[in-house]
């Protein structure tokens, strides 16, 4: 296509080892999913992959426990950010396990200190919630001190500053699928963010930006990459991390 042929155009070829991060952890075999996503089961998994990290989401319950769950409603009238903590701990998942907590989390992942953990603060509607999350996530971080394995990642800017504006030493990526409203390398530079996470729309439209990132020493995260094409892109044209759901199927 014209955006592959102006992507090789626009960047020197670099067919580096990519990191792979395990999107909510590795919940897959083959093309199939056979554990639960953001699943304690699932972090095991992915320590035990040798994924070089392992992304995972966090929301804020109505009684101000978080909790690790991707979407905000889990259940019919069961919701992570309008249900209390109690409520979601009875349910189980489609593999029969239990939504864990970022505690119960992070005490597992510290275990391999070597494997980075990329919090994703999900999007609350009422004011004020994602401070609040962001708050009490670093407060567990900085207790089990893990803010060197840790990067924390956000669609909305406002939110990647408020990470910054709470704990300027933390990585932390901007998240993006818009096509016209990402941040350029230069705007991302100037906010301080330590890495991005785009995906293929956005780069295919602005090729020029996967040089101009790591020159300004910015890592980027392609996502979502479930194929051996977009991994072998990827790696290609000199990503730092790919993020995956299907390992087994990228690396065919």
């Amino acid at each position: 296509s014209v955006a592959v042929l102006a992507l090789t155009a626009c960047t020197e070829p670099n067919n580096h080892t990519v990191k792979i991060l395990a999107h909510r952890g590795n919940a897959s075999t083959g093309s199939e999913f056979t554990t639960d996503e953001n699943s304690l089961d699932a972090l095991r998994r992915a320590q035990e992959g040798g994924f070089a990290g392992i992304e995972f989401d966090v929301h804020i319950t109505a009684d101000d426990q978080l909790v690790i769950h991707h979407d905000n409603k889990i259940a019919p009238g069961l919701t992570c950010q309008g249900s209390t903590f109690d409520e979601i701990r009875a349910h189980k998942l489609p593999f029969g396990h239990q939504i864990p907590t970022l505690r119960e989390w992070l005490e597992q992942a510290k275990k391999t200190p070597e494997i980075k953990q990329l919090l994703e603060i999900k999007s609350h509607k009422a004011e004020g919630r994602e401070a609040e999350l962001i708050r009490k996530s670093l407060e567990i971080i900085r207790e089990l001190d893990m803010v060197e394995q840790m990067y924390m990642l956000s669609f909305k800017t406002e939110t990647v500053d408020e990470v910054l504006r709470q704990e300027p030493n933390m990585r932390v990526v901007l998240n993006s699928s818009s096509l016209h409203h990402s941040l350029t390398p230069a705007e991302v530079k100037e906010r301080g963010y330590h890495a991005v996470s785009y995906n293929i729309n956005v780069i295919l439209n602005h090729p020029q930006w996967i040089d101009e990132f790591h020159a300004n020493g910015t890592e980027t995260f392609l996502w979502m990459v479930n194929t051996p094409y977009l991994y072998n892109l990827a790696k290609e044209f000199g990503f730092t991390w790919v993020t995956t759901d299907f390992y087994d199927e990228i690396i065919k």
